[in-house]
């Protein structure tokens, strides 16, 4: 049994995914071989899945993100440009515009494929997404490339041959594309159903849309059983907005993929789309077949349940005015119960200086280990809480 915090960083949830809800999508990229099947060492770190990216020698490392429409690049990027195609109008998850620039990359060889042409957008610094150089999107299965996800084995399988994974047993469902990313429908109640993106650059397990909370909420008893608690704060990605949003905690009895079971799973809605996130990764391997639009997953250990057991942190930092600020926190938290409120600003952990909440969404938090965050409230007092990540 896993047992993990869900932290709850929404300003992490979106950004990343910027490009999911682009008006148009490029992927008139090019592949240097046909009727090939290369499998490829990755990493699965903090959440996310890391491949390796070689462009003129030097290798970089890139997230794979099925949220995600087409490509993105930090600002600023050590990877050269080949050309600019000029700038995109994009609006992420809570509908938040931004104008980013779309470039043509270099060729750039992934395993033994060189891929010529592709198209990124060059984003603010990927937020919350630390060591990495940049995202490579769902653009490349809507070419024609078919994947499987292994993170036990640390491998990804990439082909473009329609037959390779035939055969191959597992929990299969239909994808749609939605903003060009793929959406399937997963039943986080009984005799309930939500339209959720598969998300591997989201680092959560699961997270509801609130309005479609609501709506499950209207209908059904059961689906209020399932409510922990609730928060109103602030969390919007919008540096000094005063965006205010109300926050349900679930305790879903179980999360069901087709007739897979994720049983005790602690989960929050969002104002953002449902999405299942990459720590479904964890429990199976995962296989998108292109040519038959079916996304399938494989549970590692044979069964057709797993208990997640995961709990809340019941936080939600944002920034604000340049500073790391506690948006949203839940009054049954460990949090709020050691002392931290709404409106705090974080200014060390473990004695270590917060300069901005850049620093803080690449800090590496270990499990099972002790924090000290050293607060200052919003009367000018200072304090320390600790936490147990």
């Amino acid at each position: 049994m896993l047992r993990r915090f869900l932290g709850l960083f929404f300003v992490l949830e979106c950004t990343a995914t910027s490009t999911a809800q682009l008006p148009t999508s490029s992927s008139n990229f090019t592949l240097s071989t046909t009727h090939f099947a290369d499998t490829i060492p990755v990493d699965f770190a903090n959440g996310l899945l890391l491949v390796p990216v070689e462009i003129e020698g030097r290798t970089y490392r890139f997230i794979l993100d099925t949220g995600a429409a087409q490509g993105m690049l930090n600002v600023p990027s050590p990877i050269p440009q080949k050309s600019c195609l000029g700038n995109v109008i994009t609006r992420d998850a809570n509908d938040n515009a931004d104008t980013l620039k779309a470039i043509v990359m270099p060729p750039m060889k992934l395993g033994k494929i060189t891929i010529d042409g592709y198209v990124a957008l060059m984003g603010k610094q990927i937020i919350g997404k630390g060591n990495c150089d940049g995202i490579l999107g769902f653009d490349l299965i809507n070419q024609g490339i078919s994947m499987k996800i292994d993170v036990r084995r640390r491998q990804l399988i990439l082909t473009d041959r329609s037959d390779f994974f035939e055969g191959e047993k597992g929990e299969r469902l239909k994808y749609h594309l939605k903003w060009f990313v793929p959406h399937v429908y997963v039943s986080p109640f009984k005799r309930h159903v939500d339209e959720v993106c598969f998300d591997t650059g989201c680092q959560q397990l699961y997270e509801m849309n609130v309005d479609a909370f609501r709506v499950h909420a209207y209908r059904s008893r059961q689906v209020n059983a399932q409510v922990e608690g609730r928060a109103t704060g602030y969390f919007s990605p919008a540096d000094n907005s005063r965006q205010t949003a109300e926050v349900f905690f679930l305790h879903l009895n179980r999360l069901k993929w087709n007739d897979f079971a994720l049983t005790d799973v602690h989960c929050t809605t969002t104002q953002g789309s449902s999405r299942v996130g990459a720590q479904l990764l964890k429990y199976g391997s995962v296989i998108f077949n292109q040519r038959q639009k079916t996304v399938t997953f494989q549970p590692y250990d044979g069964q057709d349940s797993v208990n997640v057991g995961n709990r809340q942190l019941g936080v939600a930092f944002i920034p604000r005015d340049g500073r790391l600020e506690i948006g949203i926190i839940w009054h049954k938290s460990e949090a709020f119960r050691n002392g931290m409120r709404q409106g705090d600003t974080v200014l060390s952990i473990n004695g270590t200086a917060v300069p901005n909440f850049q620093w803080f969404a690449n800090y590496r938090f270990k499990d099972g280990q002790r924090y000290v965050f050293r607060l200052r409230d919003s009367k000018g007092r200072e304090k320390e809480v600790s936490l147990t990540r």
